[in-house]
């Protein structure tokens, strides 16, 4: 994998302040049980989350476009 410095990651987003806004919400999904979009033998969702937006899997809704809900499974 090919692994982008956190200025790039950074600029692919519109900055710092939103990559770290993608980064939690993301680890949040993570966390509550959504779907993976990579495949990974870490259990950690802040790392699954930054492989994401590398493989850009994910990117940040700025509220003008529509996405998919993720379904929260309660137990």
């Amino acid at each position: 994998m090919n692994y982008k410095n956190i200025d790039e990651l950074a600029k692919q987003v519109g900055g710092s302040l939103r990559l770290t806004q993608l980064i939690i919400s993301r680890a949040r999904q993570i966390i509550k049980k959504a779907p993976l979009f990579v495949e990974t033998n870490t259990d950690d969702p802040v790392q699954i989350a930054f492989l994401e937006l590398m493989q850009k899997k994910i990117k940040l809704n700025d509220g003008n476009e529509q996405l998919p809900q993720i379904q929260s499974s309660k137990n």
